[in-house]
């Protein structure tokens, strides 16, 4: 098959052979997710929807209202910032009290604490860090976001409890309309008070020039009158002087009658208002009752009077004025003095102008104030929610589920590919840079009748198991023609990476097929940690291999007692018979092991060495650079890449020069797309 293709049968064939390790990654993760729902606090979200109008609004002149659509949207996202901002929020805490709030408090500080301890009897304000924490957690609980590009505003409030975060949101709401009309309110007295000052200016300037342009006229009247030949000028001067005078007279006195008024001293009424009534009434102070009424109320009549008298006087006295202007302006006067005049009158009608102008700004400044409205309304206030929006057991379970299942398959995928065994051949050629000679099938349990897959050699020569394993002669057999001697035989070297990965069983068969193929057959049991060979021959040795390394020069063991005959084939076998206690990669570096494989080359045409796993013993490190090709045993779906590719770099650093190192794939899932299933029919059921 083409790298770039996918094989759906073996992704099935993996999901299948770590279905458990997928099935408890979903049940512990789905189980952890339903606990953890329950342990947590429901929350409840409750909403309110705000409408935004970005018209200006003008109760008094409701025509002038302006809306600028092309700024529109900004508006909207700047009132979006100003419903969740600190100052709302900090009016919603104390509004609602939620600095004593189970939910939202916070503890005192350490400042709060302190005082609370030098002074018991008082109670402390509450300080900046815990108040800080209180709109912390308001400020986590509260959200505002913009309804797409529409101009409403949704308002949400999360709490334990349905009530508080209805009565939040809705508080929130409130708080922020409140705060716009005040903020409008500021703005409108700000710019009230800004024209009352300028007013004052506009008054005093007024003043300015009216008296500019009077005493103007005042001073040159006699000059004026000369220059125009109008005698009338100086007249109507004088008279608006005498008015003037008098005027200023009847002033004074009605301050006097203000203050006797005020003081009830009666003394000096008489003399300052030159009443004979008055005179009398005050004669007769203290010893009339009710003389002090009289005396009121006389006072009281003359100051009304006087009143009616003085505005009668200015009164004149500004028609007189007006009088002498229009005179003036209407005289035959020299350019040069008219343009003098008329540029005084030209600054007094302005001042009063802008003076007039500022004065009813100012008043409509004042009535707006009082008349102001928010550019925002609720449509929809909050109500209380019926169930919890956090956590959705409905969404939760569900999505969790999915997750779960997609960890366990990633973990399966991991596994199978990364931390755990080979799944096929193209993987395991593709991971340990090794051609694989063959895959041997997983088999169901040794029968009663038999102590070895291997004796399917002989039973079952034509079964799927035999084939794998003529496979693998014939794999070895191509490797060893580069590799050997001429006229010597093949020292063919059996491990794996760790123990129970079945390199005794492929090791016995591969030495009986090549017994039962007409070739002189040696099988060396050279795990002497672990001897198993005479196990799976049913043969019990009473001197093994083990012996025969370890003999003293003087009883050196005859190697025909350790020779035995494979009772279903023709191989010859050196079993062990017991496991050695001391290290043993001193016995097979030892001579009597060297001459050993060296007598077995000359003597047998195929040699094979059942050798110790290399992830635990060393000893295969020191016999593979006997071995003219090496057999390295895989485990399916078992053995560790990590650990395999460890090995095998062991041995290439330990084998002679030539020697071949094969990969063979042992136990393969019998569901797996391999050669036998595809040509089935040419197989006997083993």
């Amino acid at each position: 098959m083409d790298n770039g293709e996918i094989d759906i049968r073996a992704i099935f064939g993996l999901l299948r052979r770590q279905f458990r390790l997928i099935a408890i990654t979903t049940l512990a993760i789905v189980t952890a997710a339903g606990l953890a729902t329950l342990a947590l606090t429901p929350i409840y979200t409750a909403t309110a929807l705000i409408m935004v109008d970005p018209s200006r609004k003008d109760l008094l002149e409701p025509e002038n209202q302006v809306r600028n659509s092309g700024s529109d949207s900004a508006r909207v996202e700047s009132e979006v910032e100003l419903v969740r901002s600190d100052t709302v929020l900090m009016k919603v805490i104390e509004d609602r009290r939620l600095v004593s709030d189970s939910e939202f408090g916070a503890g005192p500080g350490w400042t709060t604490r302190l005082l609370a301890l030098l002074r018991p009897d008082t109670e402390a304000p509450m300080d900046g860090q815990a108040l800080g924490e209180v709109l912390n957690r308001l400020r986590a609980a509260v959200s505002a976001q913009r309804r797409g590009l529409t101009y409403v505003i949704a308002v949400q409030a999360r709490s334990e409890n349905p009530t508080r975060a209805a009565d939040l949101a809705n508080a929130i709401t409130q708080a922020y309309i409140e705060d716009q009309i005040a903020s409008k309110v500021a703005g409108t007295l700000a710019s009230r008070d800004i024209l009352q000052a300028r007013i004052e200016q506009a008054r005093q300037a007024i003043v300015a020039s009216e008296n500019s342009f009077d005493t103007f006229i005042y001073d040159n009247i006699d000059r004026l009158a000369g220059q125009s030949g109008d005698s009338q000028l100086a007249t109507l001067a004088n008279q608006i002087e005498t008015i003037k005078n008098a005027g200023t007279q009847n002033t004074l006195t009605a301050d006097i009658v203000r203050r006797s008024l005020d003081t009830g001293s009666w003394g000096e009424l008489p003399t300052s208002l030159a009443s004979d009534a008055l005179k009398a009434l005050a004669q007769q102070h203290g010893e009339i009752d009710g003389i002090d009424a009289q005396l009121h109320d006389a006072a009281t009549s003359e100051l009304t009077a006087l009143q009616a008298t003085i505005a009668e006087g200015q009164n004149n006295g500004n028609q007189l004025r007006d009088t002498l202007r229009t005179a003036v302006l209407n005289s035959d006067l020299p350019p040069g003095v008219l343009t003098q005049i008329y540029e005084s009158q030209q600054n007094a009608s302005i001042a009063r102008a802008q003076y007039e102008t500022l004065l009813a700004r100012a008043q409509d400044q004042s009535a707006q104030a009082d008349l102001q409205v928010a550019d925002s309304r609720v449509v929809s206030p909050a109500l209380v929610p019926a169930s919890p929006s956090f956590p959705n057991p409905q969404l939760i379970l569900p999505l969790s589920a999915l997750a779960a299942l997609s960890i366990g398959v990633g973990l399966a995928f991991l596994y199978e590919n990364v931390i755990g065994g080979f799944s096929s051949e193209e993987q395991a050629e593709s991971v340990l840079r090794v051609k694989v000679a063959s895959s041997l099938p997983r088999l169901k349990t040794v029968r009663s009748d038999q102590t070895s897959f291997a004796e399917l050699m002989v039973n079952a020569p034509i079964s799927v198991f035999s084939e794998s394993v003529r496979r693998v002669r014939a794999s070895v057999d191509r490797a060893a023609k580069t590799g050997t001697v001429l006229g010597q035989g093949i020292v063919i070297m059996v491990s794996s990476t760790a123990p129970d990965e079945g390199k005794t069983t492929t090791a016995l068969a591969l030495a009986r097929s090549y017994a039962l193929s007409g070739k002189s057959t040696l099988l060396i049991d050279c795990d002497l940690r672990k001897p198993s060979v005479h196990r799976q021959l049913g043969i019990e040795p009473s001197v093994g291999f083990l012996d025969y390394l370890t003999a003293e020069a003087g009883d050196a063991i005859n190697i025909q007692t350790i020779t035995s005959k494979d009772p279903l084939s023709p191989a010859t076998v050196i079993a062990g018979a017991h496991r050695s206690s001391l290290p043993t990669d001193q016995l097979i570096a030892s001579m009597a092991f060297v001459q050993l494989v060296s007598a077995a080359r000359r003597s047998f045409d195929i040699v094979v060495l059942d050798t110790p796993p290399i992830g635990p013993v060393v000893d295969s490190l020191y016999i593979a650079q006997h071995a003219d090709v090496i057999v390295f045993v895989v485990r399916y779906a078992s053995t560790p890449q990590t650990e395999a590719r460890k090995a095998l770099a062991s041995l290439g650093a330990a084998k002679s020069h030539g020697a071949e190192i094969l990969a063979v794939l042992n136990q393969q899932d019998s569901s797996a797309p391999s050669y036998a299933k595809r040509y089935g029919s040419y197989f006997s059921r083993a």
